[in-house]
């Protein structure tokens, strides 16, 4: 219990210091006090004691009129803050006695240090004041501690009382539209008869043309990238579950921040697009921790998956590709979506290694050679251009985001607009 109270009065631990004027009264009381007691005289004593006694008013005053403040922080309901948008914060101060409160200060930590001025408050009222906040990374961030600071009404002392409270929010990756991803839900509009109607058939894979084909199927870019006609194999019952498997390799020393945001960007924007076409999905992160959601669908499972993409760092040690390795065939559901930053032939094996087990992929690369050099190396475009072909050719469905727009660079499949969060 003693540790207790100790722990809340150092939370709440109040400090006083006098202001210029109370500085002033101080210094021509002691030398009231000091010359009166050389030269006797009753009138200095009389005025030292008054301005002692008016210090001491000044400090039951202030004391007083302060203790009944109170502060809190409060985010909107539904509300969540999330990278690159402006948001807004609710400040609340309130006054819990029955007397009118002092003007008063406040400086928080929102994440930097704000003064806010505030004017007397109403006995038993409260104010609201609404802030806003920007972000420009995801993450984990701390509010406060804050501190109100008051002055008695005869401006002698200042009151700064140190709020301990502490609150922690979640900043989440910018997210995008998708349209046109190589994923087709279960929505459907119902009937009159209160059926549900299935809307397409799933994307599978790639296969070689065949006579009798429909032509509408035909995977151009493969077809520009090898010579032979390819086409979008599909199978009439779409997968009900996917997971969306994400590539937290410790990335190298070349490697840029803007990277890693851009993946989480997109892996974001997936499973934003999973939960609205009504899919079950799950999140498996390779990192070193390997945090990873379990099945299920919605805006509960999207939250949950999201709350890890806040706080995700490229601190793993295992290549995508024996990742996946690693990973139970039924942990992976019934289709797997690949976010990465690095195309190897180890990954190009386990992608194949998804087909022959008819799990359709979907593999969402980030051409990282684009984020390094100031032009494009033809080179460098070629040599990736090359991986892709060869993924595309083990049976998956490739999408790739460059650094011109980040993850909104997927024109052909994702809007380019925000706020979807």
């Amino acid at each position: 219990m003693r540790e207790l109270s100790l722990r809340l009065w150092r939370e709440r631990r109040l400090s006083v210091w006098p202001t210029a004027r109370g500085w002033q009264a101080l210094f021509f009381g002691i030398v009231s006090l000091l010359v009166a007691r050389l030269v006797g005289t009753t009138q200095l004593y009389q005025l030292g004691y008054a301005l002692a006694g008016l210090l001491f008013v000044s400090l039951s005053l202030g004391f007083s009129l302060s203790r009944g403040l109170r502060y809190a922080r409060l985010l909107s309901s539904g509300k969540r803050f999330v990278a690159g948008q402006s948001s807004r914060l609710t400040l609340t101060v309130s006054n819990a006695s029955r007397t009118r409160s002092p003007s008063m200060e406040v400086v928080d930590s929102l994440p930097e240090p704000r003064l806010f001025s505030i004017p007397p408050i109403g006995g038993a009222e409260a104010r609201e004041i609404e802030v806003p906040v920007f972000f420009e990374k995801r993450g984990l961030y701390k509010f406060g501690p804050g501190t109100m600071r008051t002055v008695d009404p005869f401006g002698l002392l200042r009151f700064a009382r140190r709020l301990g409270e502490r609150t922690e929010t979640l900043v989440y990756p910018s997210i995008f539209e998708l349209r046109d991803f190589p994923v087709r839900g279960r929505r459907g509009e119902i009937g009159e008869t209160g059926s549900f109607n299935q809307q397409g058939d799933e994307f599978s894979g790639l296969r070689e043309y065949r006579r009798g084909d429909d032509k509408r199927h035909i995977h151009w870019k493969s077809v520009a990238r090898t010579g032979k006609l390819v086409v979008k194999e599909f199978s009439l019952n779409a997968p009900r579950r996917h997971a969306v498997v994400l590539d937290l390799q410790r990335a190298d020393i070349h490697a840029s921040a803007a990277e890693l945001e851009d993946e989480i960007s997109a892996a974001g924007s997936v499973l934003r697009y999973l939960a609205r076409e009504g899919l079950p999905f799950r999140l498996l992160c390779s990192d070193r921790e390997r945090r990873a959601t379990a099945f299920g669908e919605g805006e509960a499972a999207y939250w949950r998956a999201m709350d890890l993409l806040a706080v995700a760092q490229a601190d793993g040690e295992t290549r995508p590709g024996d990742f996946l390795d690693e990973v139970a065939r039924e942990r992976l559901g019934d289709g797997v979506i690949l976010v990465v930053r690095s195309i190897d032939e180890g990954l190009v094996e386990s992608v194949a290694g998804l087909r022959a087990a008819r799990l359709p992929a979907v593999v969402v690369a980030l051409a990282t050679h684009t984020y390094r050099t100031d032009g494009v190396s033809s080179g460098r475009e070629a040599a990736f251009e090359g991986k892709v072909r060869r993924l595309e050719l083990a049976g998956a469905e490739v999408r790739v985001t460059r650094r011109t727009r980040g993850a909104a660079n997927l024109a052909e499949v994702w809007e380019t607009s925000r706020g979807a969060v």
